[in-house]
């Protein structure tokens, strides 16, 4: 069964890798071993194999393409001289070539007859965002700033009124016109949102203290708020947004809704391909024997 989850894990990953051209003539030759060039062509398919994360990695970084480059030659010259040692005549080595192999022959047969196979009509995803629409319900959210002056814990009443007045402050300020990013910038103790102009983004309901929630989402987008009082101290917050709960469009969840039920097909089909092909094949688990048991009769 284990083999049945990682050749299926294998695949799906397999599938994402896509081949992207890079802009040089096929037949130029990039580097030479000896008699053997290396092609543009048979560099570009070399990127191809891998994974699609380090194929776009590699062709938005020019200094990694010479380095994926001089990977290649150096297996190459390294794989020359194990050949010349006789390291392609050793049995152990030779057995082990098989098995990856044979891994490599069941994940391309997989992907190829059957994966590549698979699709999504758009009446299946249009019937799928119909009977599952509760999965794709946004919450209300609201995009704030802050300004915090901090009030440490265990301070003294003195401290406490002290931060109260130059949070009340920094609010005059704000109401006599002057921008409020820019005081955010000046004052704010919240040292992450400080040089965003106190910008702490889109924000839902549960995910701040409750008194800094109530008075965000009581704010209507542009409005500053009075002194709010937490226990990290005295805030001034500012709506710059709001979006009110719902349901995302059909066409905004188009693409995520299609690769959900392709992976969901191209698992259960492959599931029950691998389990027909191995009952065809007459294929026994004795596995009471990987814990020291005896083989049932």
């Amino acid at each position: 069964m284990f083999r049945y989850v990682f050749l299926i894990t294998v695949l799906l990953f397999s599938i994402t890798c896509l081949i992207r051209g890079i802009s040089f003539a096929e037949d130029e030759v990039l580097a030479k071993i000896g008699d053997r060039e290396i092609t543009v062509s048979y560099f570009n398919k070399t990127i191809g194999y891998l994974d699609s994360q380090k194929q776009q990695m590699i062709e938005q970084n020019p200094q990694l393409k010479e380095q994926w480059l001089r990977q290649l030659v150096q297996s190459f010259v390294i794989a020359d001289l194990a050949k010349k040692a006789g390291y392609d005549k050793k049995a152990d080595i030779i057995e082990k070539l098989e098995f990856f192999n044979d891994s490599f022959f069941a994940t391309e047969y997989l992907k190829r007859e059957i994966v590549e196979k698979i699709t999504v009509s758009e009446v299946e995803m249009k019937s799928y965002f119909d009977a599952h629409k509760d999965e794709f319900k946004t919450p209300e959210t609201v995009h704030v700033k802050h300004i915090l002056i901090m009030v440490d814990k265990g301070a003294s009443e003195d401290d406490k009124q002290k931060a109260k007045e130059k949070a009340e402050d920094i609010l005059k300020k704000i109401k006599s016109g002057e921008g409020f990013e820019k005081l955010a910038s000046e004052f704010s103790d919240d040292t992450m949102t400080k040089p965003k102009g106190g910008d702490i983004g889109f924000v839902t309901r549960g995910r701040l203290v409750k008194s800094f929630e109530d008075a965000a989402f009581a704010l209507k987008p542009g409005e500053v708020s009075d002194i709010v009082e937490t226990q990290f101290g005295y805030h001034i917050i500012k709506s710059e947004e709001k979006k009110d709960a719902g349901i995302e469009s059909y066409d905004a969840l188009k693409d995520k809704i299609k690769q959900k039920l392709l992976q969901e097909r191209i698992q259960s089909e492959v599931s029950t391909f691998i389990e027909k092909a191995s009952k065809d094949a007459g294929v026994e688990f004795h596995t009471e024997l990987l814990t020291g048991g005896k083989k049932e009769e």
